[in-house]
C-alpha cells in the first residue's frame, strides 16, 4: 500500500491532527499553539502576544485549494488573497501538513504530493 497523498478530503483531518501542537511562523520562527480546532474554524494561541487568532475553515480550505491547484503559493499571495491578518498563520499551518515543502525566501510553500488524474 503506497503513502496516502494529501487530498481536499484529507484536508480537514489532518488539521485536525494539528491540535495541541506547538508550531513556528515560518519567516520569524515565532511560536503559537493550535489551541483549538472546531467544525468550522482553528483557534491559535501566539506565545508572543497570548491573544488567540481565528482563522476560519473557509479561508484554510481555499487556501490549500490554491496551493494544490498552483502547486505553489506564497505568503504573499496568502496575504493578498485569503488572508491578510492571519496569513503568516495560514502559512504555518499549511506547511506543517504532508507533502507540503517551505522555501525559506521569499517564504513559498510548495505542494509535493503527485496527482496522477485531475477531476475537472
Amino acid at each position: 500500500m503506497g503513502k496516502i497523498l494529501l487530498t481536499r478530503d484529507q484536508f480537514w483531518p489532518n488539521i485536525c491532527n494539528l491540535h495541541g501542537r506547538e508550531l513556528k511562523t515560518l519567516r520569524q520562527g515565532h511560536p503559537f499553539e493550535v489551541s483549538e480546532v472546531g467544525h468550522s474554524h482553528v483557534v491559535l494561541s501566539p506565545a508572543v502576544s497570548g491573544k488567540p487568532r481565528i482563522i476560519k475553515r473557509e479561508t484554510l480550505e481555499d487556501a490549500f485549494g490554491a496551493l494544490l491547484d498552483r502547486r505553489e503559493l506564497t505568503r504573499i499571495e496568502i496575504a493578498e488573497e485569503f488572508s491578510a491578518f492571519n496569513a503568516v498563520y495560514v502559512a504555518a499551518l499549511l506547511a506543517a501538513l504532508p507533502d507540503v515543502a517551505v522555501v525559506a525566501r521569499p517564504v513559498r510553500l510548495i505542494f509535493m504530493g503527485h496527482q496522477l488524474f485531475y477531476l475537472e
